[in-house]
């Protein structure tokens, strides 16, 4: 059976995602804690961050080598764009650099400030310079009109695919799902700590439940790495077979 385009093909990504999860929560349950955290999270530079980078990166010659869209050739230059350039801002989130630019230009505005500055607070903070201000506001501007904007562009698409049980529409679905996923294992440890749940498992360098959470949250981005691409190729495999877009 065809695992990509096949009727039933649209089991593939929920499976692959059971099968990953479960391999992270074996890793966590034979690892111990202090050994596990610096595998997944060391400032960018862990192996699992160092595997999830070039995995972003591929998506950019592969929607140009293997175009997911139809239409004119105008159509499927701008989508191609469009998706690199979301390759390239996932790329900038895992490592930070928007961060390391700010403080490289900003250093005394980042010293200052606690916390990150990519965040609403920092906006609305009194006693924060104006063009700091306008580079976060332009950050956030770009990134949410290129991810909102193509969300806005597919949804319809995308719950009408799910419902249909469209491959390509359930590899993306899982994808979103994914995300959000690791939007909560991030936050997770901050939202316990600030309810008065601190303690030895929740030790960002020791604890099982910070190593099992920090798992998920890495782990998980290098799921969304891999179901891009398999989105991406699914949808071009699609098209080449002349099932449409």
């Amino acid at each position: 059976m065809n695992l990509l385009t096949s009727r039933k093909s649209w089991l593939t990504a929920p499976v692959l995602f059971i099968i990953m999860m479960l391999g992270l929560t074996l890793v966590w349950s034979v690892m111990d804690p202090a050994r596990m955290i610096p595998l997944f999270d060391n400032d960018s530079r862990s192996p699992v961050e160092l595997m999830t980078l070039p995995l972003f990166a591929l998506m950019i010659p592969l929607v140009w080598l293997c175009p997911p869209f139809g239409g004119s050739w105008k159509r499927k230059v701008f989508w191609n764009v469009d998706v690199s350039l979301l390759a390239f801002m996932a790329i900038v989130r895992e490592t930070d650099l928007h961060k390391r630019l700010f403080a490289s230009i900003w250093p005394e505005v980042a010293a200052s400030f606690k916390g990150t500055v990519f965040k609403m607070k920092f906006l609305t903070a009194a006693d924060i310079p104006l063009v700091p201000k306008l580079f976060v506001l332009a950050f956030f501007a770009v990134f949410f009109a290129v991810t909102a904007g193509t969300l806005a562009y597919f949804i319809v698409r995308l719950v009408k695919g799910i419902f249909k049980l469209h491959p390509v529409a359930w590899t993306w679905a899982v994808f979103g799902g994914t995300s959000a996923m690791v939007l909560v294992v991030d936050r997770l440890p901050a939202n316990l700590r600030h309810a008065g749940f601190d303690g030895p498992l929740l030790d960002k360098h020791t604890g099982a439940l910070a190593a099992l959470l920090k798992a998920y949250e890495e782990g998980g981005e290098m799921m969304m790495a891999l179901f891009a691409l398999m989105g991406l190729l699914q949808a071009y495999l699609w098209l080449s077979e002349g099932k449409g877009e």
